[in-house]
């Protein structure tokens, strides 16, 4: 039972260490938001809400996903369905769970949609 929860422990800290730095380096505006809106910083409550309680399950459902590509890719080539399925199955949950700030769960660091930023 120790050794169980210290492996969990020990993958807690290695994913809060991991995960993006709070600080932006620059902020780019564009059109649709104003200044104001887009220099409004999360609470410190919401950003402890997102490290604790909502990326570590983002992470494992991240993984999981993935796992499912790798089992149903070859079929989904077959297919044809191939790119939409790496698109929904890993590439959307990996940019929820690390490619956006912390608070912050609509504002990517690339500022690009969730969806189709690398082409295949």
């Amino acid at each position: 039972m120790k050794k169980t929860l210290f492996v969990i422990l020990m993958f807690m800290i290695t994913f809060n260490f991991s995960c993006p730095i709070m600080v932006r380096a620059e902020t780019q505006y564009s059109p649709a938001t104003t200044p104001t809106e887009a220099s409004t910083e999360p609470s410190v409550g919401i950003k402890v809400v997102d490290v604790f309680l909502v990326r570590p399950p983002c992470a494992v459902g991240s993984i999981i996903s993935t796992a499912v590509y790798l089992a149903i890719c070859i079929p989904a080539f077959i297919i044809g369905v191939d790119e939409p399925a790496a698109q929904y199955l890993v590439e959307a949950p990996w940019r929820f769970t690390s490619y956006r700030y912390i608070g912050e769960f609509n504002h990517y660091k690339d500022e690009q949609p969730i969806m189709g930023v690398w082409e295949f």
